[in-house]
């Protein structure tokens, strides 16, 4: 009988290899700036130091213009909730209102996830939302507009502190693969203006 831990290292272990290690000087600055918030705090240690590898990055990329500018430039002048809530009713019926389901995956910051993903394989997606958790931009079609009552939200937001989350493995239903998503602060200079987050595709999918 094979443990689950022992499961879901052996189809993280393939992975690894898909994502180029940072270079020693940069991995070791960005580990003593952060502390990463598990979604499962039992996994063994082994797992989390694949998964901290994997949030060096991920941390990195959360630096680049194009996503820092439009967090930024979003949370300067964010929706109403009721303006929010009135557009995630009408994605979630498969809706494009106000184009935002076209613009978002076109803009320059979706240009920089793609990117992201171009030179990075092994993620299913990725998005970026500002300070309400409405999306600022995305790699592909989410299941919600709003992403801001969802813990790869709430915990990466922490009440407007920003820490570094990872879920547990669960089924997504807007890549229809199975991701671990993992999701960063986003910030200008001091200021936390956003969250990245990445869905980590699992060997097998």
């Amino acid at each position: 009988m094979v443990k689950p831990g022992s499961l879901f290292l052996a189809l993280l272990l393939p992975v690894v290899a898909l994502s180029p290690p940072l270079p020693a000087a940069a991995k070791a600055q960005v580990a003593r700036t952060y502390k990463i918030d598990f979604e499962n705090e039992g996994l063994p240690a082994r797992q989390k130091e694949l998964l901290g590898h994997y949030a060096d990055q991920i941390v990195q990329w959360a630096s680049v213009g194009p996503l820092v500018k439009a967090a930024e430039a979003q949370s300067g002048r964010p929706l109403t909730m009721d303006h929010i809530h009135q557009i995630d009713v009408a994605w979630q019926r498969g809706e494009d209102p106000e184009g935002l389901a076209t613009g978002l995956a076109h803009n320059d910051c979706a240009q920089a996830l793609q990117s992201i993903l171009a030179a990075n394989p092994g993620y299913g997606e990725a998005f970026v939302c500002d300070s309400r958790g409405a999306l600022v931009c995305m790699s592909r079609r989410t299941s919600d507009y709003w992403q801001g009552d969802e813990a790869k939200w709430t915990r990466a937001w922490a009440g407007g502190t920003g820490v570094v989350f990872v879920s547990k493995v669960a089924h997504d239903d807007s890549t229809g693969t199975d991701l671990m998503h993992i999701s960063v602060p986003i910030r200008a200079g001091s200021r936390l203006v956003g969250v990245l987050t990445m869905g980590k595709l699992l060997a097998g999918n």
